[in-house]
């Protein structure tokens, strides 16, 4: 499965539509990037909440929450230090590889890759392309995507109105 996120600065309607290969949306990520102690929100366009990730500690290690509906709390772990960029995520046992500042990167458990997350740079802003193998997986990686592009780019203002209707539609090529 294929799913694409369109980050820029011209969203004013507070939600990151998440759009899948056939270019119909099928998220939204709803939450302020400005600021990595707030909460991001992935939805259904129904506006049910799927799941949630959140900071929950600082200092040398920063860790998250991902707190998914029918799942327990899985944690993502990263090391502050200039000498290595390590990222775990718990319970899932998932070990985030590649180059996330440079936008390449993939999730892997052992040596099995569950997803891979490519970053674009368009004139708008960033597209992540995250190519994901299995729909359990979906919403931790998304969310993770997220956070880890909202580390590495200028952060982006989304305040919290209106929601998306319906007929709202992304073309992403």
């Amino acid at each position: 499965m294929r799913y694409l996120l369109e980050l820029n600065q011209r969203q004013e309607y507070g939600q990151i539509p998440v759009a899948n290969e056939n270019g119909k949306i099928r998220y939204i990520i709803e939450g302020n990037l400005n600021n990595p102690n707030h909460t991001l929100y992935l939805k259904t366009v129904n506006g049910t909440e799927i799941g949630r990730l959140y900071a929950d500690g600082n200092g040398l290690i920063s860790s998250f929450t991902i707190d998914v509906v029918n799942h327990s709390l899985v944690k993502v772990k990263h090391l502050n230090n200039n000498l290595a960029n390590l990222f775990y995520i718990t319970r899932l046992n998932y070990l985030v590889t590649g180059n996330i500042k440079n936008g390449r990167y993939k999730f892997l458990t052992g040596v099995k890759k569950i997803a891979t997350v490519q970053t674009t740079m368009v004139k708008i802003g960033v597209v992540l392309t995250c190519k994901i193998s299995r729909p359990e997986d979906v919403p931790f990686i998304l969310l993770c995507a997220t956070l880890f592009t909202q580390w590495h780019t200028t952060p982006l203002r989304l305040p919290t109105f209106p929601p998306i209707g319906p007929r709202y539609n992304v073309n992403f090529n």
